[in-house]
């Protein structure tokens, strides 16, 4: 079943939006919008691993859902979030139909791809954010 994006958005945490805000020195209005990025982030994986089981033969989703250099900002709310345990899994359970969402760092097999098929994954999977989540998250994912 497929997470309802408008949902997730309403999920706050007010714990690890400050704790953030402290830990990188930031504004709690960006915190707030990493927060949102990063739950924009959980929901896209989750649809991809959606529409792969769907569409196995769908060769435009053959890329790895991951956290790019570009999304530092995202990984480091990750890991903030990860912090508050006991919340973290009352959030998967709740928003993510109970499915527990592992932050798993890249194999050393998979970061050593060739340049030739990094970057048609790495397209395959901008693709992906940009008919998804739109121009915007895609902008401010890779803003670099």
């Amino acid at each position: 079943m497929q997470i309802d994006l408008k949902q997730l958005l309403n999920y706050k945490n007010k714990k690890v939006i400050s704790r953030y805000r402290d830990e990188y020195h930031t504004s709690t209005t960006l915190a707030k919008s990493v927060f949102m990025e990063l739950l924009k982030y959980f929901w896209l994986c989750r649809k991809h691993a959606s529409d792969k089981f769907h569409f196995p033969k769908n060769d435009s989703l053959n890329f790895t859902c991951v956290i790019h250099n570009e999304m530092e900002d995202i990984d480091n709310m990750w890991h903030t979030f990860l912090l508050f345990t006991r919340d973290y899994h009352e959030f998967c359970n709740d928003y993510l139909n109970g499915i527990f969402f592992h932050h798993d760092p890249l194999p050393i097999k998979q970061r050593s791809v060739s340049k030739k098929n990094y970057e048609k994954e790495l397209n395959k999977y901008l693709s992906y954010i940009y008919e998804n989540l739109g121009e915007e998250t895609l902008v401010k994912w890779f803003k670099e």
